[in-house]
């Protein structure tokens, strides 16, 4: 027999689900009416009334000024307090590291970038990350309401662990608490990828691939990112969509993973990169190589050529896995422009049943910044929104 004890809890439970579908739904609508946000919701004005009024007060919602409605009705219109929402994220690469505090919907607020001039093994690199962090939110005057991170892949989420360091130093280092303790505030880490997905599916093309959308960053790896329903795919150790570590020449050159013939020892920019260094004429850095092929040079172009070959094998290979309805490139490959998309889109139609290349879509990142960064914020709210008490009472 139920408690009444259970009974307060279910409604407890029910009122935070219901919070969160309403400021889900004002992140969409961006200024709305509380009638609108009812039909849209299916929930009775009264509950939407409570709700808002409670976010009124905490500051999430501020009211913006008469409406015109339908038959020239006027109202109330709302929309979320985007100064209230914003989260602190930290992008790290293998070369560099990106703070930027990020809102809600997406936009970027302040950011500034620096440099790793040591190895990524080296634990002292993240020492600086987290003094960097807590002076760059004391001398901008923001207060988040979360912290994200997103690192370069395998990251054990499970484990609270990295793969892609394997230094001793790091045997015993755990992102979130390490983070948590010392800027005190919640702390949600992601590999890259998959925060890359995620801000694929809450700020870009809403549109297309909605159900199951694939995000594939590339740069110094080749990754991938799977949201199914606005949920990131993990796997059993939280590390899936390591397509970089796909075999596709059994025969090929040793991996540092252990595997054989990778895929992003052919098409990552490390990859490409190595190829163009032993040209006549060296090309010594990414931005040097994409002038040279957007410009037509013969030999640049037969590189680029190749890796957007074996980069279409890995698409293709996506394809198969989970029938995605687009694929999202987005990181270092998009400075090509559309001539390497065109050569990666050739190849996947060559290697998958026609049926499966009608139906998905492959593409750019259309966002203006980095996904992987903006993401962070798609991640930290996501996460948060599970208990949106957390927000009203920041």
């Amino acid at each position: 027999m139920p408690t009444l004890q259970n009974g307060e809890k279910k409604l407890k439970d029910l009122r935070e689900s219901n919070i969160a579908l309403v400021i889900n739904l004002m992140r969409k609508f961006g200024i709305c009416s509380r009638a609108e946000l009812s039909k849209a919701s299916g929930l009775v004005q009264s509950t939407i009334t409570s709700i808002i009024d409670s976010l009124i007060k905490a500051g999430i919602v501020i009211e913006t000024g008469s409406l015109v409605g339908g038959r020239g009705r006027r109202s109330i219109g709302i929309r979320l307090n985007a100064e209230k929402l914003i989260v602190l994220g930290i992008r790290v690469t293998r070369s560099s590291y990106t703070l930027a505090i990020i809102d809600i919907f997406g936009e970027l607020k302040n950011l500034e970038k620096h440099s790793i001039t040591k190895d990524l093994e080296d634990p002292s690199v993240f020492e600086c990350i987290l003094e960097d962090a807590s002076f760059f939110l004391l001398k901008n005057d923001q207060k988040p309401v979360g912290v994200g991170m997103a690192l370069p892949g395998p990251y054990l989420i499970n484990e609270d662990t990295s793969l892609f360091l394997t230094n001793q130093g790091w045997k015993s280092f755990t992102f979130t608490k390490k983070f948590e303790s010392r800027l005190h505030l919640p702390v949600f880490v992601e590999q890259d990828s998959n925060v890359g997905a995620m801000g694929e599916w809450w700020f870009g093309n809403s549109e297309i691939g909605q159900g199951t959308k694939v995000f594939v960053s590339t740069g110094d790896g080749v990754g991938a990112g799977i949201v199914v329903d606005g949920k990131i795919q993990r796997g059993a150790l939280g590390a899936a969509g390591e397509i970089g570590h796909m075999s596709i020449n059994f025969e090929g050159p040793q991996c540092q993973c252990g595997n054989k013939g990778c895929l992003e020892l052919y098409c990552s920019e490390k990859a490409i990169l190595k190829e163009a260094k032993c040209l006549s004429k060296p090309i010594l850095d990414f931005e040097s190589l994409v002038t040279e092929y957007r410009t037509g040079n013969s030999a640049v172009t037969e590189i680029v050529n190749r890796a957007a070959e074996m980069f279409g094998i890995g698409i293709a290979n996506i394809a198969y896995l989970f029938n995605p309805g687009v694929v999202v490139v987005g990181g270092s490959y998009k400075k090509l422009g559309d001539s390497f998309l065109d050569q990666v889109n050739l190849t996947v139609r060559r290697h998958i049943y026609p049926l499966f290349y009608q139906n998905i879509g492959l593409q750019f990142s259309a966002l203006e910044h980095d996904s992987c960064l903006i993401g962070i914020a798609a991640v930290v709210f996501d996460r948060l929104l599970k208990k949106p008490s957390f927000l009203l009472d920041h």
